[in-house]
């Protein structure tokens, strides 16, 4: 198991960026990332109302929430989920085929891509791409769990933080890793066919989404 610390990647996405000083310890940050992290779950209309006087912790609130905080950002009252999945993308670095891109912006769309296994060249380099909304309410130290099993062994476990992010009409879009390239395994026993699950859990432990995909690991993209 390792754990990964990220920032959002691409536009519309941007960074969070350090709570004031004057929150004692309202948010955390990292000096390495820039990502701001809430440590309690509130709210948006109490993480709103509290100390609504002092300017510097509202721009901040601001920067967080975006257009939720003018109340510009309305969320479907049919739907309760906080973090919406709308797409996933293998990105690959070198595939001739281009990346393997999947439509999970609905549940049956969803549900269908364990049976559509795209294919893994053993030594290549890719990543994982995830595209999704957050609505209603502050999504808190989101992570990105994802287990890989063959034959019903699990085979590998990696859990990524992503941040935490605010209700936006806009979807964001991260990638694991981030900066750097996973390496696909190589050799006769790591071969096969592999099922894959991701999850997102916040700091409360919490499960937003879960998504099920499968890929067949071979010599050549064929």
């Amino acid at each position: 198991k390792s754990d990964r610390f990220i920032n959002m990647s691409g536009p519309p996405q941007k960074d969070l960026p350090a709570a004031p000083s004057a929150s004692s310890g309202a948010a955390d940050d990292d000096a390495d990332d820039g990502v701001a992290y809430v440590t309690k779950k509130v709210d948006m209309q109490t993480l709103l109302a509290t100390d609504a006087e002092d300017e510097s912790l509202r721009k901040y609130k601001e920067s967080l929430l975006g257009d939720a905080a003018k109340g510009n950002v309305v969320s479907p009252a049919d739907d309760p989920r906080h973090v919406v999945l709308q797409e996933l993308r293998v990105v690959f670095e070198d595939c001739p085929n281009g990346d393997a891109v999947y439509d999970i912006s609905t549940t049956e769309k969803a549900a269908g891509v364990k049976s559509k296994p795209f294919i893994l060249k053993e030594n290549c380099n890719y990543k994982l791409q995830i595209s999704f909304k957050v609505q209603h309410e502050i999504v808190s130290g989101l992570r990105f769990v994802n287990s890989v099993s063959k034959k019903g062994i699990r085979v590998n476990k990696e859990t990524t933080m992503l941040g935490s992010f605010g209700p936006q009409a806009d979807v964001y879009t991260v990638q694991v890793p981030r900066r750097e390239w996973e390496t696909a395994p190589s050799g006769m026993l790591a071969r096969g066919h592999l099922t894959g699950k991701i999850t997102f859990v916040d700091d409360d432990k919490e499960k937003h989404a879960s998504l099920e995909y499968s890929f067949d690991l071979k010599k050549d993209w064929q």
